[in-house]
């Protein structure tokens, strides 16, 4: 019997408060084996418990978790659940949410793999037993490419150069024939962009454009466009606050790759990573100032990733899946939402997609940006498209 998959709200978005003497971490060698079972099995955990387990398998090796035994007390919001974490975020945030009974088998997406275990204090108790060793990385689908840059709304922007930015998108509203929305490729058959783009929009009032650099030139021969074939909006959406404002577009049919048009990096390898004090790209056709006109060129302006606590001071609805972005006299504006953060790897000069361009009070003021963290949702984004994504 397969297990209830749900995703639920989590109370502190996952593990953050475990019980005394049931946090874990550990290194797996290659040939070896981790037993991993609830506390007290086989008989039932205890009501109020909170448990992670954290594994780390070598270099070139992914963790492979094989559960054959899982129950789980089931109830349409899983009161009590067990977490996983493919990327191996230690906090568990955007893990998969597991109840009921059933059997478990995953693949981490990097070296790392979370499991957490959360027990409502009105828990009737249940149990499981896991194992989790290291099997040799998958590797990426050949050639394996991203984040390449072209060889050769926006305020305080400048021009980017020609197809600059192989992963830029525009969503289109085909009614008005304008682009309203930013993303990124990240595959050839899928987009990412913010939820409120569109949350409440029909798929065949959205097209996709790629290759686009001035859209006062119809006769760009590098541009294309794609009929939409359905929206996967994340289903923690929250209109109120914007939170996991994230979606995918997928393509009716693959987008030609080429030296203008190819996918951003997702950011596995920065999963753990703090990211303030970083410099990231913002890309867009959006307003050039607030209420103005749009720009016909595609514009990008470099701006600085703030802390989560000085951004608060500004945000007090700020949530973990964001973070801010703020430098004096810059900023996206109106119409660049869904765009990328673009990080360039000081070490390849790749760019890795950190981040979406969310909202902001007003353009370029004293007020930070916010936007979606892309870490935040790795596994979502894997489990949503099953695509093998390159890792860099």
């Amino acid at each position: 019997m397969c297990l209830q998959l749900v995703l639920v709200v989590l109370a502190l978005n996952g593990v953050l408060s475990q019980s005394p003497g049931c946090d874990f971490a550990q290194n797996i060698a290659v040939g070896t084996t981790v037993d991993i079972s609830s506390p007290g099995y086989p008989g039932s955990y205890s009501p109020g418990i909170q448990c992670r387990w954290i594994t780390i398998c070598p270099v070139g090796y992914n963790c492979q978790i094989d559960c054959p035994i899982i129950s789980i007390p089931q109830s349409s919001s899983c009161t009590d659940r067990l977490l996983l974490s493919r990327t191996g975020d230690p906090q568990l945030n955007g893990a998969e949410v597991y109840c009921g009974r059933g059997t478990l088998s995953a693949t981490s997406v990097g070296q790392r793999l979370s499991l957490g275990l959360i027990a409502s204090s009105l828990s009737t108790g249940g149990y499981f037993r896991c194992r989790v060793y290291p099997v040799a990385s998958v590797p990426s689908p050949a050639p394996c490419r991203c984040g390449e840059r072209k060889q050769t709304r926006i305020v305080g922007g400048e021009e980017a150069k020609i197809n600059e930015f192989r992963m830029m998108v525009g969503l289109v509203d085909i009614s008005i024939r304008q682009i309203k929305c930013g993303g990124a490729l990240i595959s050839n058959r899928h987009v990412l962009t913010a939820a409120h783009c569109i949350a409440n929009q029909r798929t065949d009032n959205i097209g996709v454009i790629v290759g686009e650099h001035d859209v006062s030139i119809g006769t760009e021969s590098a541009a294309q466009g794609y009929v939409v074939q359905r929206f996967i909006i994340h289903p923690l959406f929250t209109a109120s606050n914007y939170d996991y404002d994230v979606a995918i577009v997928e393509t009716a049919k693959e987008i030609t790759f080429s030296d203008i048009v190819g996918p951003a990096c997702l950011p596995f390898k920065f999963v753990n990573t703090n990211f303030t004090g970083l410099k990231v790209t913002i890309l867009g056709w959006g307003t050039l100032f607030p209420g103005g006109p749009t720009s016909n060129v595609l514009r990008k302006v470099d701006l600085d990733i703030i802390s989560q606590s000085t951004c608060r001071s500004y945000e007090s609805t700020l949530t973990d899946r964001q973070m801010c972005t703020f430098t004096p006299g810059k900023d996206a504006c109106q119409d660049d939402s869904g765009g990328p953060l673009l990080y360039t790897d000081p070490s390849t000069g790749l760019f890795f997609n950190l981040g979406i361009v969310s909202y902001g009070r007003f353009c370029a003021s004293n007020s930070p940006g916010i936007n979606m963290r892309v870490t935040a949702v790795l596994d979502w984004i894997v489990s949503s498209t099953q695509y093998n994504f390159c890792r860099k």
